[in-house]
């Protein structure tokens, strides 16, 4: 039988994380109540805790993929906020819903009726599996900014496969004949959108996340800095700090500040800084 690596590993993981946060919350409880002094099982509480966390276990994977649907990068703080305020009570819900399936069971001799003690759950854990939400949140959008991994197979390396007809690699193709890609495949509300390489006027990174800016506005689009930055024609781009690459052409003022750095200043006003670590990048444009 044949496993897939990868969600295995995935799945394993869930397990992992879900099982240490029951544990740790279930004998956080048990101190807290023996600290009190009233009756407490160790066994129970890490047993309930955990079933707690393998409910968010089975939302993890739609929660994930809430996440990447609706990315800081792609909504901006204000509507990543209005977006995901309501989606920690849909997703709260569920999850005690879930638990509540699995609680009904363990305690069915607490006498309580299924509605009875949903609102039981509702009054004393909503607070939790909101705050619980928001960890994930917060958890996924810093990996993403600080640890983002790269796509394994961006859009425009799709379309130069061989096995495309000769005709359509013509008219569709990104990469030129020079070997760097003069068009870049954006996903955008369910479209892909083409973009002239001729029209961007600089790259900027975010995680994993770049924003392609040209003179009217800017296009999200999935990929690091480090990737793109090899498929720009370095004769046209270049890059002048980690999290920005600008077109040489687009540079109209390069005022030195100290060791090596620059304040770039582009056609239209705009003022960027470069870093000493790519000053050897930007000494060719001083020869010119």
């Amino acid at each position: 039988m044949n496993v897939d690596r990868g969600k295995l590993k995935f799945l394993l993981v869930i397990v992992a994380v879900w099982t240490a946060f029951g544990i740790f919350f279930g004998t956080q409880s048990y101190i807290r109540e023996t600290y009190a002094g009233r009756p407490a099982s160790l066994s129970g509480f890490i047993i309930s805790w955990i079933f707690c966390g393998y409910s968010w276990g089975l939302l993890t994977y739609p929660v994930l993929r809430f996440m990447q649907q609706f990315s800081l990068p792609r909504l901006g703080w204000y509507r990543f906020l209005l977006m995901h305020i309501p989606a920690a009570f849909v997703f709260s819900f569920v999850q005690l819903g879930i638990y509540l399936m699995i609680a009904g069971v363990l305690f069915r001799a607490s006498g309580r009726g299924f509605w009875e003690f949903y609102k039981f759950l509702l009054a004393n854990e909503l607070q939790s599996s909101l705050l619980v939400y928001a960890a994930i949140v917060a958890a996924v959008t810093a990996y993403h900014r600080f640890f983002g991994i790269r796509s394994t197979m961006p859009l425009e390396a799709t379309l130069n496969e061989p096995s495309a007809p000769a005709k359509n690699r013509n008219s569709v193709a990104s990469a030129s004949s020079n070997g760097f890609i003069r068009r870049i495949a954006v996903k955008e509300n369910g479209r892909i959108l083409l973009i002239g390489v001729d029209e961007i006027v600089r790259v900027e990174s975010y995680g994993n996340y770049l924003f392609l800016h040209t003179d009217d506005r800017k296009y999200l689009h999935r990929e690091t800095m480090t990737a793109i930055e090899k498929k720009l024609d370095p004769y046209e781009f270049v890059r002048i700090r980690r999290s920005a690459i600008v077109r040489i052409d687009r540079i109209k003022e390069m005022h030195p500040v100290d060791n090596g750095e620059f304040e770039i200043i582009l056609d239209g006003g705009i003022a960027l800084s470069s870093t000493r670590r790519y000053k050897t990048n930007l000494e060719p444009l001083l020869k010119y």
